[in-house]
C-alpha cells in the first residue's frame, strides 16, 4: 500500500473522531463509527506504525503519553485540517423514505477576500445535491443539519452561513428538480 493512501486513511480515522463531536444524530454517529471500523480493518499494522512516524515527522500528529505510560496519537492543527478534507469527500446526506415537506435553505455571505472558501462551499453543496437558487442561496428537501455543521466548522464559516427550515408556496419547479 502506498503511504499517501495509508496516510489518508490514518488522517481520516483521526478526523472521524472530530466529526463525532460535530454530529448530533445517533444514526450519523453510528455511520462514522462503522466507517472507522472499515478503515481500521483495512490497514496493515506494520505499515501503520511506519506511516505514523512519517506523519509525526511531517507535523500532522503528536504522540503523547499519559501518567500510566499509555501512548496515543493526537492530531495537530495541521493534521486536523488535512484530515477533515479527506472526510469531506465521503460526506453525503441520507434520503428518508418520506419527505417532510420542509425545505432546508442554506444562505451565506462570505467576504470577497475568502472567495476560494466560498467557491469550495458552493461546490460541496452542489456535490451534496443542493439546488442553487441564487449564488449564495441553496435548497435541499431533507434534513442536513449535521452535514452543514461539518462544512461550516471545517471551512471556519460560523459567522457567514445560516441554515433554515422553510415551506415554499410555489415550489413545483424545485420539487421537479428533486423528483418529489
Amino acid at each position: 500500500m502506498r503511504y499517501g493512501k495509508l496516510t489518508g486513511k490514518i488522517l481520516s480515522l483521526l478526523a472521524n473522531g472530530l466529526l463525532l463531536g460535530y454530529t448530533h444524530s445517533k444514526n450519523n454517529q453510528k455511520e462514522i463509527l462503522e466507517e472507522c471500523d472499515k478503515i481500521w480493518l483495512s490497514i496493515d499494522k506494520k505499515e501503520l506504525f511506519q506511516a505514523l512516524r512519517i506523519l509525526k515527522l511531517n507535523g500532522f500528529l503528536d504522540v503523547v503519553e499519559d501518567n500510566k505510560g499509555n501512548k496515543k496519537a493526537i492530531l495537530t492543527p495541521r493534521g486536523k485540517e488535512r484530515g477533515m478534507y479527506f472526510n469531506l469527500d465521503s460526506l453525503s446526506i441520507k434520503k428518508p423514505k418520506k419527505w417532510d415537506k420542509k425545505w432546508r435553505v442554506v444562505v451565506f455571505d462570505i467576504p470577497e477576500e475568502r472567495r476560494k472558501i466560498r467557491n469550495a462551499l458552493r461546490t460541496r453543496l452542489k456535490n451534496l445535491g443542493f439546488h442553487e437558487m441564487q449564488r449564495s442561496v441553496f435548497v435541499f428537501p431533507y434534513a442536513c443539519d449535521d452535514e452543514i455543521n461539518i462544512l461550516v466548522n471545517v471551512y471556519g464559516l460560523k459567522e457567514c452561513v445560516r441554515l433554515a427550515e422553510a415551506t415554499f408556496f410555489y415550489d413545483q419547479d424545485i420539487r421537479k428538480r428533486f423528483k418529489i
